[in-house]
């Protein structure tokens, strides 16, 4: 075979290649009892229970796969509360559907909607987390807005009246990020100081009492924290040494720290672990260490935590032996009290494969059956992209020493050689690094990095090529 023949063999299949990776899933999230996804072409995507329209799909007929909501190609942002959705737009339009009862589609009503419906018409939308029945929101000028269920106090208005539309959390212009629990809400601003309001019967606002707040307050002194999650009646913390920190009700063991003891004040566990990203479900955890291993503790009465088993863990245990987990969710939800939300979903690989484990009663898991799980089955949807399909005649880019201490080569072996772009992804999907690449021999300086797995992303008008490397 002729050199020039090889090459187009190479191009042939490396679109081929392309084609495929269009289709892989950058995000999932779980409802309680249906989940949603966002594909790489930025479609979105649900599946599981629609009595309440939470699909997007204009009917309430349940779906066992996953069904495209509309044919916009344009969502960039998007989160699952217990019944109710919310998106952005690239644009930075908002919108919402599904259950409505307490207001928290934000449209001014109380009625439920079966399709995507734009929530005035502002265009400066950042980001969105849902709770079980409220919404909060942070506009690019740093301000935050919550709507819906407000009887804890949980929309931080320094009342307990519910709102039915976008209401501003005091003047601060400095908000980062945000999550909604059951009846409580947590934030970081961008000091890295962390506040917390709503229900704390159980300690799960962290500030050592159990007084209920309907404002922010502030937990703590530390300026270090960097991502958060809030469960029903708990909340999981990471500070930027990488540790984890939980509080709250512990009644199955979602604090993880080997009691059944309730916590008013962040306590951590999992001592000795580089933690890379915390999700909370109903009464369950999970952390992705920056190995890209899983860890899971908590409630377990269906299996959601895809341990093989149905045993409540109080302790952190390791979920499996893959290296490659890259996303994780656990689903939201109670019903007077009783948990509903049961199962978790991940991404795994370089964002290709989704994961599900727990309940599938009305079709939860997304893989055509009914049938509940105690492991992470990765079948779920388009789970076949990736090389080892795809007849490449040699490597088409090479990176030595892999592993190595954060200092790589790389060599484009194309004659044709055409500009790149390349991005650089942690295992949790965070942007490290991004250039244009004008020669075919370079190298990369990732020294300062922590140590684990990053995804390299080359990709030009023709191909889109992923490598996976490992800083020790």
């Amino acid at each position: 075979m002729t050199y020039k023949k090889i090459l187009l063999l190479i191009t042939a299949s490396l679109f081929f290649l392309d084609t495929f990776s269009q289709t892989t899933w950058t995000k999932v999230d779980g409802g309680t009892e249906f989940s949603i996804a966002l594909k790489s072409d930025s479609t979105l995507w649900a599946w599981g229970n629609n009595g309440n329209g939470q699909l997007g799909i204009n009917n309430t007929t349940t779906q066992l796969t996953p069904v495209q909501i509309g044919s916009d190609t344009d969502w960039k942002e998007f989160s699952a509360g217990a019944f109710h959705c919310l998106a952005i737009k690239s644009d930075g339009t908002l919108w919402a559907w599904g259950l409505n009862g307490n207001g928290q589609l934000g449209d001014e009503s109380l009625t439920q909607k079966i399709i995507p419906t734009q929530i005035g018409s502002n265009t400066d939308w950042k980001s969105i987390d849902a709770g079980q029945a409220h919404t909060l929101a942070i506009k690019t000028d740093g301000t935050l807005w919550t709507w819906g269920l407000n009887i804890n106090g949980q929309l931080g208005l320094g009342n307990t009246s519910d709102q039915n539309a976008p209401v501003q959390i005091g003047t601060a212009t400095n908000w980062l990020t945000v999550s909604g629990g059951g009846g409580h809400s947590l934030a970081i601003r961008t000091d890295s100081t962390l506040w917390a309001w709503g229900a704390n019967g159980n300690g799960q606002v962290g500030n050592g009492t159990i007084v209920q707040e309907t404002a922010p307050t502030q937990v703590g002194t530390n300026s270090d924290w960097i991502e958060i999650s809030a469960g029903f009646e708990f909340s999981i913390g990471r500070r930027n040494d990488n540790s984890i920190w939980t509080w709250g009700f512990n009644g199955n063991g979602q604090l993880g720290d080997g009691s059944l003891t309730q916590q008013n004040s962040p306590l951590q566990i999992g001592i000795g672990n580089e933690w890379g990203k915390i999700a909370a479900g109903s009464s369950y955890a999970f952390a992705i260490e920056i190995d890209s291993t899983l860890y899971g503790w908590g409630f377990n009465g269906a299996g959601q935590l895809g341990n093989g088993g149905t045993v409540q863990q109080n302790s952190i245990i390791q979920i499996g032996t893959s290296t490659d987990w890259c996303d994780i969710s656990g689903a939201e939800g109670t019903i007077s009290g009783f948990v509903i939300g049961t199962h978790s979903l991940g991404l795994k690989g370089t964002k290709n494969i989704i994961c599900s484990s727990g309940s599938n009663y009305i079709g939860q898991l997304g893989d055509d059956t009914t049938n509940d799980t105690q492991t992470f089955t990765c079948n779920t949807g388009e789970i076949s992209v990736g090389l080892q399909n795809v007849p490449i005649a040699f490597d088409p880019i090479q990176v030595y020493p892999n592993p190595s201490f954060g200092y790589f080569n790389i060599k484009l072996n194309d004659s044709e050689f055409h500009q790149y772009d390349l991005n650089i992804y942690s295992s949790i999907g965070q942007l490290v690094l991004s250039k244009k690449i004008t020669t075919s021999d370079f190298s990369i300086d990732l020294q300062e990095n922590t140590k684990g797995i990053y995804y390299l992303k080359f990709e030009n008008k023709q191909t889109v090529i992923t490598k996976k490397i490992l800083i020790q």
